[in-house]
């Protein structure tokens, strides 16, 4: 279900702003969702809320698509996701330096 949710977020953001760009901005924004969360979760020392974090988000990009994927089609997508997140390095650094 995770990964159905992945792909129609990539085509909405696609559709609406024609610029690979934006994908770019949406991995980058998932993955350090995902991963604050996670933190959040393990951290806090609730454990009702790590068990709900646990039970319904997943750690990572990466993991959605390790959990549909193996072997070379994972290597492959998690590379396509390294990318994107270069990009999404790339486009936040630019934007930092041209607002100096």
């Amino acid at each position: 279900m995770d990964l159905a949710i992945l792909v129609i977020l990539i085509v909405v953001v696609v559709i609406m702003f024609r610029d690979i760009k934006w994908v770019s901005y949406l991995i980058g924004i998932l993955e350090l969702f995902f991963r604050l969360l996670h933190y959040i979760g393990d951290n806090l020392g609730v454990a009702e809320l790590n068990n709900l974090i646990d039970a319904y988000l997943p750690t990572s990009t990466f993991a959605v698509v390790g959990n549909y994927t193996t072997g070379a089609v994972y290597t492959v997508l998690s590379w396509v996701i390294v990318a994107f997140l270069c990009m999404f390095l790339y486009h936040t650094i630019r934007y930092f330096i041209s607002k100096r």
